[in-house]
């Protein structure tokens, strides 16, 4: 990993005006969020939050910017680990540096305090009353469940203690992989719950705030990742670098769109400098500003490639992580200062849903364009995207890729766009038996297709294998992963199937529907999850992806007819319900066209039942072919056996056969 041209001593790569620069970076962040917590005592109280006082602020502020710069660091020592160590002959999983592990602990640890402090102070500035008050079980136990924020910071201090348990005794690497995802989505989930979730158009704002701030992590625990590499190991930071470097400017410019976005939400049409709280905004995109600035400067450095030039672009790694450690401070600001949106008034609809709806169902605004679903249309523009890249990478090398496959991909994915941008989308918020054509479609149709892409093989086709010492790739990310036990027995038959067919009982049969429905977020995360649940369940009975678990096809059979007669009474249920669910979410936006809305849940179950039948049709069609292939295989290599007169060891020839052929498949 080292550079022949280039020999730069380890105590210079990091030199002590470097680290300096950062805890300096660090120690500037208390009186910046010390001066906002007056700036916040100073503006006049919001109504309905008469007890907010400013020792409840300034708690909230200090617990909150901890808590970014100490999960900050975690992700970044866990990315260190994961994603900036080098790979060993034979895919073996390199054991964490123990320097590593005891900062991942130590930095966990300040993550897990923090929390565990703003599930006390954000519920109690959020709603307008004295920290001290908060401080009794009882008292805590109804902010939690009654305020999404405080959940959301629950989330992150039980993110925090899986990650200080991990650094004490983790050994292997997929598992710190897994905790980063973990860390992640707990930081994802404070964001969406915050102010972002107020008023006009913020289903739009949740959703992009949310994807900057995913995108924002990575570049954190990048930047802080390749920073500590080059720390622990110097010869590995050319390599540390130019991976940062690749991954910064899509991250920068994902996180300034969305962060802009939920600033022109929450702004509402007020100048940023006409109103205190434009004034970390400004901050916070001048900072995103510095950070393009400081990449174009590493460009240059790599263009020149001597030793000066990369000593510098060392130096701009720790220069990122200056910025983003001031970023971070301005984004605590923003959350804190109320934005002129709290001070537009707003209808029960735009409360729980973002916007009006008003407007009568008719077959051309169902079939024609709505108001598009922010967070599913990037994620399907972003698959398409990524798909076609990886085909093309393929047909590079030589390789060929099956057009079946392809087909299937953008069928899965165009089906999600159209959802995504059509009327079904902005009438399913408010319609229940809309509302049950996308969720089965997203739970069934959706997943089919897109299981049969093969989106698996193809980045193993389209990356390359690392040679020993160079960083990890994504086909040692992938092996690794699929090896993880957690992962297998998450994956394995009676989880997939009692995941995708309990979940539809436990959501829409408890009284955890109706919650969910109250929160633009809540409603992503539910389709988010039924998407998952139905990729997994339809990767294990016909994906052509290699699975932890083989099952012969009769079983396959057997699990797909089983979920049908369950998915009837799902349907039946609906229909013959004499109580209507969700009922206190769908009378409180009051929906007037709608009508009767058990009537309307009772066209809700037919749908469920004729939506259910075509995936499972087509499903059935896959799986029947395939293992009239697999026979067909089979029945070759036992003629070739034959031919071949049986001579030497028949079975291990035989198997080897079928080993052969069954390579080709994959192929």
């Amino acid at each position: 990993m080292s550079d022949s041209s280039d020999d730069v001593p380890a105590r210079r790569l990091l030199s002590t005006g470097t680290v300096l620069a950062i805890w300096l970076t660090i120690g500037a962040a208390v009186p910046l969020t010390t001066a906002t917590s007056v700036l916040l005592a100073q503006q006049p109280p919001l109504p309905g939050r008469p007890g907010a006082d400013a020792l409840t602020g300034l708690v909230a502020l200090l617990g909150d910017v901890i808590a970014r710069f100490a999960g900050a660091a975690t992700l970044g020592l866990l990315a260190a680990i994961v994603v900036f160590s080098p790979s060993r002959a034979g895919d073996t999983p390199r054991r964490p540096d123990e320097r590593l592990r005891r900062w991942l602990a130590r930095s966990a640890q300040v993550w897990f305090a923090a929390s565990v402090l703003m599930t006390f102070a954000n519920p109690s500035f959020v709603e307008g009353i004295a920290v001290a008050g908060s401080f009794r079980a009882d008292a805590w136990w109804l902010f939690v469940t009654s305020t999404a924020s405080g959940l959301a910071w629950v989330a992150s201090s039980l993110a925090a203690l899986a990650i200080v348990m991990l650094g004490w005794w983790g050994r292997g690497g997929t598992s710190f992989g897994l905790a980063w995802l973990a860390g992640a989505a707990a930081t994802v989930f404070v964001a969406v719950t915050g102010g972002v979730s107020v008023g006009l158009d913020h289903d739009w704002a949740t959703d992009a705030v949310g994807l900057a701030t995913l995108a924002s992590v990575t570049l954190c625990s990048g930047a802080v990742g390749a920073l500590v590499a080059m720390a622990v190991d110097p010869d590995s930071r050319v390599a540390a670098i130019r991976r940062y470097h690749r991954s910064a400017p899509i991250l920068v410019g994902v996180g300034a769109v969305g962060y802009g976005i939920g600033a022109w939400q929450q702004l509402a049409g007020v100048s940023p400098f006409a109103t205190v709280f434009g004034l970390p905004v400004v901050g916070g995109f001048s900072l995103g500003a510095l950070l393009v600035a400081s990449w174009l400067w590493r460009q240059f450095a790599e263009r020149t490639s001597d030793a000066a030039s990369w000593r510098r672009s060392t130096s701009s790694v720790a220069r990122d992580v200056v910025l983003l450690t001031l970023s971070l401070t301005s984004l605590t600001a923003a959350t804190y200062l109320s934005p002129p949106r709290y001070l537009v008034p707003q209808s029960v609809q735009i409360n729980y849903l973002g916007y009006e709806m008003n407007v009568p169902a008719t077959l051309a605004r169902l079939a024609g364009f709505g108001r598009p679903n922010l967070l599913w249309l990037l994620l399907a523009a972003a698959a398409i995207g990524l798909y076609l890249w990886g085909v093309v990478r393929v047909t590079r090398r030589g390789g060929r890729w099956p057009l079946s496959r392809l087909l299937f991909w953008l069928g899965g994915w165009g089906l999600t766009v159209y959802l995504s941008v059509s009327g079904l989308w902005m009438y399913s918020t408010a319609v229940f038996s809309w509302h049950m054509l996308v969720h089965m479609t997203v739970n069934m149709m959706v997943p089919v297709l897109c299981v049969l892409g093969a989106p698996l093989s193809l980045v193993y086709a389209a990356s390359r294998a690392r040679l020993p010492g160079e960083f990890v790739g994504v086909q040692e990310l992938l092996g690794r992963l699929t090896q993880n036990r957690l992962v297998r027995v998450l994956l394995s038959p009676p989880l997939v199937w009692l995941n995708y067919v309990g979940s539809l009982f436990l959501v829409y049969f408890s009284p955890l529907f109706p919650w969910l429905m109250r929160y633009h977020w809540g409603h992503q995360m539910m389709l988010l999850h039924f998407v998952v649940a139905g990729y997994a369940f339809f990767a294990l009975l016909v994906g052509p992806d290699r699975h932890p678990w083989q099952l012969p096809y009769i079983v396959r059979f057997a699990l797909l007819l089983s979920i049908m007669p369950f998915h009837a009474i799902f349907a039946v249920g609906i229909m013959e319900s004499r109580t209507i669910l969700g009922e206190q979410f769908y009378r409180s936006i009051d929906v007037s066209w709608v009508g009767d809305l058990l009537h309307n849940q009772n066209i809700a179950g037919q749908v469920t039942w004729f939506t259910g039948e075509i995936p499972a049709f087509v499903a059935v069609i896959m799986l029947a072919a395939q293992w009239f292939r697999s026979d067909s295989s089979q029945a070759a290599a036992a003629d070739l056996l034959a031919d071949a007169g049986g001579s030497g060891d028949e079975l291990a020839a035989y198997n080897d056969m079928l080993a052969e052929l069954a390579g080709r498949d994959r192929g």
